[in-house]
Formats: C-alpha cells, sequence, structure tokens
C-alpha cells in the first residue's frame, strides 16, 4: 500500500506530464489549502514509481540550467490511481496544527494568543482572495473539462474551508477579549 502522498503525485501525473518542479508548484497553487507536499517526498517517491513500472522518465532540454526529468504516469500506474479513486474515504478528520496549538495555548499569554488570531485572520483571507481569483477565472470557461471541473469544486472548497476559518478566528478574539474584559 502507498501514501496518499504518492497517489496524490500519480494524480498530478494523470493530469500531465510533469517535472519534480511542476508538481510542487501545481501543489503550492492548486492544492495547497488541502494537500501539501515537499521536494523531499517527491523525488523519492517518482524513483520508486520508475521501478515499479507506475511512471516513465525522460531527460529534456531546459533554457537554463541542467535537463530536467519529464515524468508521465503508466497504464499501470492509471490503474493503481484508480483503484485507489474507487475506495471511499470514512476518516475525514486531518490534523490541524494551527488547532492543536490554540488548544494548548493557556500558558500563553491571552494577548499574544488574540495577536495570532488575527494573523490567522489575515491569512485566510489572502487565500480567500486567492482562491476568488481562479473561481472568477474559471466560470468564465465555457465547456470545462471534467479536470477543470474538479479544480473548480476545490476551489470552492478552499474557499468556504476559510472562510469557516475566517469566521472562527474573528470569534475566538471577541471571545478572548471578552475574557480579558473580566479582569477589568
Amino acid at each position: 500500500m502507498k501514501s496518499t502522498n504518492a497517489y496524490a503525485l500519480l494524480g498530478l501525473l494523470n493530469i500531465k506530464p510533469m517535472t519534480g518542479y511542476e508538481m510542487k508548484k501545481w501543489v503550492e497553487n492548486a492544492l495547497s489549502h488541502f494537500w501539501k507536499t515537499s521536494y523531499g517526498q517527491i523525488y523519492p517517491t517518482m524513483s520508486k514509481f520508475v521501478e515499479e513500472g507506475l511512471v516513465t522518465v525522460e531527460e529534456i532540454e531546459v533554457d537554463k540550467g541542467p535537463k530536467s526529468k519529464l515524468y508521465t504516469i503508466t497504464e499501470k500506474g492509471r490503474t493503481e490511481l484508480n483503484d485507489w479513486l474507487a475506495v471511499d474515504v470514512h476518516d475525514i478528520n486531518t490534523k490541524d496544527e494551527t488547532q492543536l496549538k490554540f488548544y494548548f495555548s493557556a500558558s500563553l499569554p491571552i494577548g499574544d494568543v488574540i495577536e495570532k488570531a488575527e494573523r490567522m485572520v489575515a491569512d485566510n483571507q489572502g487565500m480567500i482572495d486567492k482562491y476568488s481569483n481562479t473561481e472568477t477565472n474559471m466560470r468564465e470557461t465555457k465547456r470545462p473539462t471534467r479536470q477543470e471541473l474538479n479544480e473548480f469544486l476545490a476551489v470552492r472548497k478552499g474557499i468556504l474551508l476559510n472562510e469557516a476559518r475566517v469566521k472562527w478566528a474573528k470569534e475566538c478574539i471577541e471571545t478572548m477579549k471578552w475574557y480579558q474584559s473580566l479582569d477589568e
């Protein structure tokens, strides 16, 4: 059984052949509200996929620097990806380090926690703005492909999740300020 990250990388290659750099940029630009990966995960995974026959690799010339490796999914890779996609996910809980730190933040000065929550509002609002621009562009597509439709729906979820995070952080700020006022 492969890691979820490995399947995510296969999924990217199912969209189109990519270099490791392109995969990392795709994750940063389109998936970052629900998935992250690093170069340290991409290249070892690609090497393993090549060995297993799930991916082929071709060296390509680039304008600057050394040759790049272009990875392409094979039919065997598509079959493995589709088998994974067909299995339902029942554990929708995710790790949320921000929430974990907030939960245990009673040992920090409340003013510091309020400032962190204010930064959270700004960060998540920035993500909403980023995704809203993408959503506008997607809505203007006359006949989207299935992949474009999936990208649109993923962006919508990113917007909704970040709106919920902003709402929650603002509620935390308001409640912590109320709590501070009890000492006055």
